[in-house]
């Protein structure tokens, strides 16, 4: 059976990053420039991959989307405003992703069916929110359960086509990969694990990935690629956050060049979250 790679962004300005309070942050810098820069890694291997982008900025990326839709990637959402969906009512939920929708609607004419939870953070009872307003899929589950903010989802009469991959009716759910190791799940899908993991330890725990799985699903997000590394944080920003903020970011693109070609190495093949869903259903 055919393997498959989703190489996801998600398309959040460096202040919607949960560790900071955004009210506290100068929102005048920006990190987007890394869209353009993860737009140019994807035209030089010709990959085609999903986008899941923060409704807040739709209006000023407009033209960006509709360029990204033009060169064939999928368009999704990432939430309104970059609020966790856990700590919203299941009602204000609602009230965010309508919200959402209906921006993408009016600035660009999508119609977004796919959506992705900041933080992971969505539950059974939002999902069924979701499937209720018309999505798709999914892309909020993750086996991490280190992380406090992410969350946990429970799809009990769902079909595990493999072990990232479920389907209930035609609503699909993908899950952001894990691989165990002494019996803990540890991400190796991107994101900051990618920036802050020394590359021969991330090239190790790939490895033992694709001995047992089928697809793998990735995130990243523009702050990681940007060029702007003096971004002024809050002032009371603690230690461990700045770390986590920076570390890696300036050899993040090149460890990208270096995943792309190892998954290419061991036969997988780029796509959108969509064209799975056309290719198993």
């Amino acid at each position: 059976m055919k393997k498959y790679a989703v190489l996801s962004m998600d398309v959040e300005d460096w202040y919607h990053l949960d560790y900071f309070k955004k009210e506290e942050c100068d929102q005048s810098q920006s990190t987007l420039d890394g869209l353009d820069i993860y737009l140019d890694i994807l035209d030089r291997y010709d990959i085609k991959t999903t986008f899941f982008i923060v409704g807040e900025l739709v209006e000023v990326l407009k033209d960006k989307i509709k360029l990204i839709q033009q060169k064939g990637h999928e368009i999704c959402l990432h939430s309104y405003a970059h609020q966790r969906p856990l700590q919203l009512s299941p009602e204000d939920f609602r009230k965010d992703t309508l919200k959402g929708m209906h921006t993408f609607k009016e600035y660009t004419d999508i119609e977004v069916t796919g959506y992705r939870a900041p933080c992971f953070s969505l539950d059974r009872e939002r999902l069924e929110v979701l499937r209720d307003l018309g999505f798709n899929f999914d892309s909020s589950k993750i086996k991490f359960d280190a992380h406090d903010l992410y969350g946990r989802m429970d799809l009990n009469g769902f079909e595990e086509f493999n072990s990232v991959v479920y389907k209930q009716g035609s609503f699909y759910e993908f899950e952001a990969s894990t691989v165990e190791v002494f019996g803990k799940s540890l991400p190796v899908s991107g994101g900051g694990y990618l920036r802050i993991f020394p590359w021969a330890l991330t090239k190790a725990l790939l490895k033992k990935y694709f001995k047992t799985n089928q697809h793998y699903f990735f995130y990243i997000h523009p702050f990681e690629f940007s060029k702007n590394y003096n971004i002024r944080i809050p002032e009371k920003t603690d230690f461990k956050t700045k770390i986590r903020f920076n570390q890696g970011r300036k050899s993040v693109e090149n460890k990208m060049h270096k995943l792309i070609k190892l998954l290419k190495e061991n036969n997988y093949s780029f796509v959108t979250f969509n064209q799975i869903m056309k290719n198993e259903g």
